[in-house]
Parts: C-alpha cells; sequence; structure tokens
C-alpha cells in the first residue's frame, strides 16, 4: 500500500464523519487545523532569505552570484505576474539543521523552480521542479515542489534557487528536517482534502436535487460547483499528481481554462435562479459581456498567450464575480426570497476571490489571512447556495401544495354545485340533460383557462409542455359535453362531426408550423355511445399530439393520417404518422413511464380493445380495434 494511498484513506474517512454530523464542527475543524499546520510551520529552522530580479531571464548560476540581492525579513517573496526570472539566496544556519534537510516551496504552479548549491568537493548541483517538468521528478511524491539539501557536505551554508513562473511569481519558502516534512505533509494532505472533499459532497448532493426536480438551475450550480472543485484543486497543487502527473502543459493551462468555466457557469446559474433577465436588463447583458470576455480568455490560453490570458483571467473573474454580487443584491431589494442566501454567499465568495487576485499581483501581503480566505470563501458560498437552493426546492412545493389544494377546492365546489342543481331539476329530463351538458363544457372551459394562466406565468418548458397536454385533454373531454347539448340525442355522438372539431384544435396547440405535413382524415358519418366516445377521444387526443410532437422527422414529406371506421362489430381506428415509430415490444417499461401511452393502453382496456403497432407504406401505424357493443 503506498503512502499517497494511505494518506488518501485517511482524509476519505475524516472527512465524511465530520461533514456527515456536523458541517459547523467540519468547518471549526479546518480552520483549527490550518492554523496548528501554519503555527507549526513557523517553528522550522532558522534561514535567512534575499533575492534579486532577473529581468532578462538569461544570467547563469556562476554570474547570478555576483549580483547584489535584495535581503527580506519575510520568508515569501511575491513579483505579481511578471516576465522576469527570479534568484532566491537561501544562506542556511547549519548549526540548528538536520543532515537530512528539506527546502520546501509552498506554492505548485511555476513553471521551473531550479536549486543551485556546491558541495565541498567544488561538484555544482542542479535540481529543478515545476508545472513543466513530470511529477515522476519529485523525489519526495508531493505535490509541492520539495528538495533534499544535504546540509554536511555544502562547501557554503548557500544554497541558490531560480523561479520563472508564467502564474504570479509568489514564492512562500520553508526549511524543515524530513521528520517535520512527513508529519506536516499528512496534515496539509488533509487540509486540501477537507475542502476539496467538502465541495465535492455538496456537489452530489445538488446533483441528487437535480435529478428528482429537473430543474436546470441545479445543473447548472452543479456544473460551476464541480468547475470550481476542479480550480481549488490545481491552486493547491493536490490534483496535479492524480489527473495530469506526466502532462506540464495541461497541468500549466487547464488551472487558467476551468477558473474561467468556473465563471461562466456561475453566471448562467445566477441568471436562472435569479431570473436576472426578468428584473434587470442592464445586469443581463452585463453578464453576458463577461461571459464572452470568458470565452475568449480561454481562447487566449489556447493561442498560448500566457502572460495575457492570466492578467485577464484577474480581472475578468473579479468582474464577473462583482456582477453576480451586485445582481443578487438588486434581486434581494427587489424582495425576491431566494436572493438571501445567495447574497451572503457570494459575499464570501467575492471577497476571497478579490484577495486572491490582490495577493497574486503582489498587492496584498502573504499571510495566513491572504493565503486560505479564497478557499474558506469557496467553501463556506458553496454551503450556503446550496441552502438557497434547498429553500427554493421547498418553496416550490409548498406552491405547489397550495395550487393543489385550491384547484382541488374548486373543483370540489363545482361537483357541488352540479349536484345541487341535478337534485332540483329531476323533472325536466331532457332539459336538465342538455344544461348538465352545457355546464360541464363551461367548467371544463374555466379549468382550461386555469391551465393557460398557470402556462404564462411558468418559465420551465417541460413544465409549459405538461400544461399544454393537460389542456387538450379537457378540451377533448369538453368537445364531447358541447356536442351533446347542441344535439337531440343526449346519449350519442357523431364521431364525424366530433373528430373533425377536435383535429383543428389539436393542430393549433402542438403544430409549429416549421415542416409541412399532408394530412388525411377518413371518418364514417356515425354515431357513437357516450361511454365509449369520451375515452375514444382522449385516445385520439394523445396519439395525435404524440405524431404532431413526434412523428415530423423530416421539413417536407410529413403525413398524419386519421381513419375511423366500422368493420362488422368493430371501430377500428388508425392514426398514422411519417415518424420512426417503436417496437411496442421491447420498450414496455418506457411505456408504463409515458403518461400519454398509458393513458392510451388503460383507456383501449377500458373499451374492450386491442392495439397493434406496425408499418405501412412508410407510415407509423397505431391501429385500436374496439367492439360496437360489449
Amino acid at each position: 500500500m503506498s503512502f499517497d494511498f494511505v494518506i488518501l484513506r485517511t482524509v476519505i474517512f475524516r472527512i465524511y464523519f465530520m461533514f456527515k454530523y456536523c458541517p459547523l464542527l467540519y468547518l471549526i475543524f479546518l480552520i483549527n487545523l490550518i492554523s496548528t499546520q501554519i503555527a507549526t510551520a513557523q517553528d522550522a529552522p532558522k534561514f535567512e532569505m534575499s533575492y534579486f530580479e532577473d529581468i532578462s531571464a538569461t544570467l547563469s548560476f556562476k554570474s547570478v552570484q555576483e549580483k547584489k540581492f535584495t535581503p527580506t525579513k519575510e520568508k515569501f517573496i511575491n513579483l505579481g505576474i511578471t516576465k522576469s526570472a527570479l534568484w532566491i539566496k537561501i544562506d542556511l544556519n547549519r548549526k540548528v539543521l538536520d543532515e537530512e534537510t528539506l527546502i520546501e516551496v509552498k506554492t505548485p504552479l511555476k513553471d521551473s523552480i531550479t536549486l543551485f548549491y556546491t558541495l565541498k568537493n567544488n561538484e555544482i548541483v542542479r535540481e529543478s521542479l515545476g508545472v513543466m517538468f513530470p511529477y515522476s521528478k519529485n523525489k519526495f511524491n508531493h505535490y509541492l515542489p520539495t528538495f533534499n539539501v544535504p546540509i554536511h557536505d555544502l562547501a557554503t551554508s548557500i544554497v541558490y534557487l531560480k523561479v520563472t513562473s508564467r502564474y504570479s511569481l509568489f514564492l512562500p519558502i520553508t526549511v524543515k528536517s524530513k521528520e517535520q516534512f512527513y508529519k506536516q505533509r499528512i496534515d496539509s494532505y488533509l487540509i486540501a482534502g477537507l475542502l476539496i472533499g467538502g465541495l465535492l459532497l455538496m456537489g452530489i448532493y445538488n446533483l441528487f436535487l437535480y435529478f428528482s426536480t429537473r430543474d436546470f438551475s441545479y445543473l447548472l450550480y452543479v456544473l460551476a460547483l464541480f468547475s470550481a472543485i476542479l480550480s481549488q484543486g490545481y491552486l493547491f497543487g493536490i490534483l496535479i499528481p492524480y489527473l495530469s502527473p506526466e502532462s506540464p502543459e495541461f497541468s500549466f493551462r487547464f488551472p487558467i481554462i476551468i477558473m474561467s468555466f468556473t465563471g461562466i457557469f456561475s453566471a448562467f446559474f445566477a441568471i436562472r435562479f435569479l431570473t436576472i433577465k426578468r428584473t434587470s436588463t442592464f445586469l443581463y447583458y452585463l453578464l453576458l459581456f463577461f461571459i464572452t470576455l470568458l470565452v475568449f480568455n480561454i481562447t487566449l490560453e489556447l493561442m498560448k498567450f500566457d502572460y495575457l490570458s492570466r492578467k485577464l483571467n484577474i480581472f475578468l473573474i473579479i468582474g464577473i464575480s462583482t456582477v453576480i454580487f451586485s445582481s443578487a443584491v438588486y434581486s434581494l431589494i427587489k424582495k425576491n426570497k431566494i436572493a438571501l442566501y445567495f447574497t451572503i454567499a457570494w459575499t464570501f465568495y467575492l471577497f476571497g476571490m478579490i484577495v486572491f487576485a490582490l495577493k497574486s499581483i503582489g498587492v496584498l501581503s502573504h499571510n495566513t489571512f491572504t493565503d486560505h480566505f479564497m478557499h474558506f470563501g469557496t467553501f463556506l458560498e458553496v454551503i450556503l447556495l446550496s441552502f438557497a437552493l434547498g429553500h427554493k426546492y421547498s418553496l416550490v412545493q409548498v406552491e405547489k401544495e397550495r395550487l393543489e389544494n385550491q384547484t382541488r377546492e374548486e373543483l370540489e365546489a363545482l361537483v357541488k354545485l352540479q349536484t345541487t342543481k341535478l337534485e332540483t331539476s329531476l323533472g325536466e329530463k331532457e332539459v336538465l340533460l342538455k344544461e348538465i351538458h352545457h355546464r360541464v363544457k363551461n367548467n371544463l372551459q374555466i379549468v382550461i383557462s386555469l391551465l393557460d394562466l398557470q402556462v404564462a406565468s411558468i418559465q420551465g418548458t417541460k413544465n409549459k409542455e405538461i400544461l399544454l397536454q393537460s389542456k387538450s385533454r379537457v378540451y377533448s373531454m369538453s368537445l364531447i359535453h358541447q356536442k351533446l347539448y347542441q344535439s337531440d340525442n343526449l346519449a350519442r355522438i357523431n364521431m364525424k362531426n366530433y373528430l373533425e372539431e377536435l383535429f383543428p384544435y389539436l393542430k393549433d396547440s402542438y403544430y409549429t408550423g416549421r415542416s409541412k405535413i399532408d394530412y388525411s382524415i377518413t371518418i364514417e358519418n356515425k354515431d357513437m355511445s357516450l361511454t365509449k366516445a369520451v375515452p375514444l377521444g382522449l385516445i385520439v387526443n394523445e396519439l395525435l399530439a404524440n405524431s404532431f410532437k413526434y412523428g415530423l422527422t423530416n421539413d417536407i414529406n410529413n403525413k398524419i393520417e386519421i381513419v375511423l371506421e366500422q368493420h362488422d362489430k368493430n371501430w377500428i381506428l388508425q392514426i398514422a404518422d411519417s415518424g420512426k415509430g417503436f417496437d411496442q415490444t421491447t420498450l414496455k417499461q418506457d411505456i408504463k413511464k409515458s403518461l400519454g401511452l398509458f393513458l392510451v393502453s388503460s383507456l383501449t382496456k377500458q373499451l374492450h380493445g386491442t392495439i397493434k403497432r406496425y408499418y405501412k407504406e412508410e407510415l407509423f401505424v397505431t391501429e385500436l380495434t374496439i367492439p360496437i357493443e360489449e
């Protein structure tokens, strides 16, 4: 069992139990762990450090030793994003250092870090690590560049580091013994694992919410979250050994690309979650503008405009985060209930990103706060946004229950009203029946109107489609009642008149006009009993809706045919279209899941009929055989 696997297994178990039973304890433990690690790092053996900025990046090890180095009291150097090479002179205190001493650079994303030192036999040793070198070059199998220095074999106490980077030239240096290194290494893996693992758990949680709600907002958030996990993992350096250990070019470019995608997905999530397009046109188009710039920045990175893409990336991430935050505040002012959690969450994230960016370009100094606040801000933002999504889910459920109860009460009231009128009008049978059909038709029209209002008030395309299907089903029943009170025969329906009036309504409801269709309608001018006409009307509604949605495969030469005839003692209904159709025997489970196909199957059984599907003259035909008399 490798050492890395032991570390990861320990990290996973700690993350799981702590995050499962107490997220707050998880966060407190994480803060304490980082504080402990930093305090321990400050106990490292003393050394002095100075630096020289090689602007031309052409000096050799021999020539740079003659230059004047600038001393620094801190154990880090920050030149921001620059094309210069940075030379660091480290004067080791050999009296307090162990024979096995390590120099660790606490930032992983550097192009190259080369260690130079001279041995007592005058041999010059040169060792290179960094993003542009395969991970296997790191002898200590650690995600941070780490060098071994043989203290007692050095000709002098001075060693040199040459660093080049197309990212920020920020270098915190630590010197420690091997024993300290291995102890602190477990803690550093644990810190990274806690942050990334916590983000991953929240991503999985929100992915389950998406599958249960089918709300696209959740999917956008999950994409933004997983992008953030990848970007955080690469900024930490923890994911490089696992995702691209021997691919230096990928390890170098991927963080910028995935950070841009994080901004893009976050912007789209904010637009949808906060309904920004409806609340503020200016903020909506401003976010689209930043999204376009982020796509452009990805192109710059792929075209290897390295320094430009990195500087632009910092500006764009801060810019789009600020606009998203402004959108959240504006939605909160507009009394959008779900914007509260979003605003608080984005406050932490925006502050963390600003601190990280200002530290990267050298405006802010290196300390405990600036080093880790971006990771904490991201983590807190993820937790609070998950709460926001959960809150939105609960609001939707409450509103859904309220509407269901309201609809049920209205329908119950309508039924009670009709029952009362039936009980008081038994003397006038024919007039009574006509009045009933007339009022039922009117009530169903009210339901249709309510469905129209509901369709106009929702955003989701899927939900609109479901309500439109319900509306057409109600209309097919409403039309039957209309035909009954307009007819002298209150027990039978003329199917030719009924279907010829139903067909244009379904065409107007489902036909988009994008494809040319040839229609063929052949219906015998005969009557059908009311008990058979209602379910048959619903069957025709479902089959024609299916034909308009899935039976138009070409721009031209589309056909829809309807045939209703009597043969012997059976009604024969055929509905054919130019769609590709499906195999009834292999898609039984899918048929059960589809409400429309389930209704067709159930209503056919109710009519004691049979159904079969086949191809005829390049048309997919659904044929029902229904006995005239039971």
